[in-house]
């Protein structure tokens, strides 16, 4: 598994920049997982926010769940606030006694997203975040597999999480990082890059790497949108941000 892939030649239509880099540096993660479907989901315990979901579910799904905050009622995110190891969401569906979750899972079949496992992980900052795959094949052949890299997927889960949370404060995360304004790290980016300095070099002072570097001129990029790192200069200093 390579997390030392250039985001800035990946694309995937459909998805906006940002979203790109993140569920790249997921697949990076996944190795030979990435072939299924599969849904990171991440919100802090706490506070009432917008959860942070990557995943390669079929964009109608993914769009009218987000829009409805159906993660209130999602039986599998329900099902893994309680828990410490992975679970079948067939023992999360025998819990359940709310009929809106019962006909949010019918629904969520009619898009093939109807069998799966979810791994689950409590971090010390108050973030709760899971990792869903799912089945589209036979379904003796996707338990066996799971429960032979059962390993492996839960530390996929943990890298990537802790990378995710490496980039910007849970703050950060959970308010800007879609639609909002630049970060103070993203300003600091920029504003050295606009100044000449190479990701290299820029990566170097702020004391971060080459890729996250990248990463941020992504999210810069996409939040100005423009479509590279000179038109973002020239878009910041436009609106007054530099």
């Amino acid at each position: 598994m390579d997390s030392q892939s250039n985001h800035s030649d990946f694309v995937v239509s459909g998805l906006p920049p940002s979203n790109v880099c993140l569920q790249s540096e997921l697949e990076n993660q996944l190795g030979m997982f990435q072939e299924l479907s599969y849904a990171y989901f991440a919100v802090p315990r706490n506070r009432v926010v917008a959860p942070l979901i990557v995943s390669n579910y079929p964009s109608p799904w993914l769009n009218t769940y987000k829009q409805a905050r159906s993660h209130l009622i999602d039986p599998i995110i329900h099902y893994g606030l309680k828990s410490c190891a992975p679970f079948s969401w067939s023992a999360a569906l025998q819990a359940v006694s709310c009929d809106q979750s019962r006909e949010l899972f019918r629904r969520s079949s009619e898009h093939r997203i109807c069998s799966g496992t979810t791994f689950v992980l409590h971090d010390p900052c108050g973030v709760f975040s899971s990792l869903s795959l799912c089945n589209g094949g036979q379904q003796a052949d996707f338990d066996r597999l799971l429960a032979d890299r059962q390993g492996q997927i839960q530390m996929a889960l943990i890298h990537f999480h802790s990378w995710l949370m490496s980039l910007r404060t849970v703050d950060e995360l959970f308010s800007t990082l879609a639609n909002g304004p630049l970060s103070a790290r993203e300003m600091a980016v920029l504003k050295w890059v606009k100044m000449g300095k190479s990701y290299r070099e820029t990566g170097l002072i702020c004391e971060i790497s080459e890729r996250t570097v990248k990463f941020h001129m992504s999210n810069i990029a996409a939040k100005l949108q423009v479509c590279n790192a000179k038109q973002a200069v020239y878009e910041a200093q436009r609106q007054g941000l530099l």
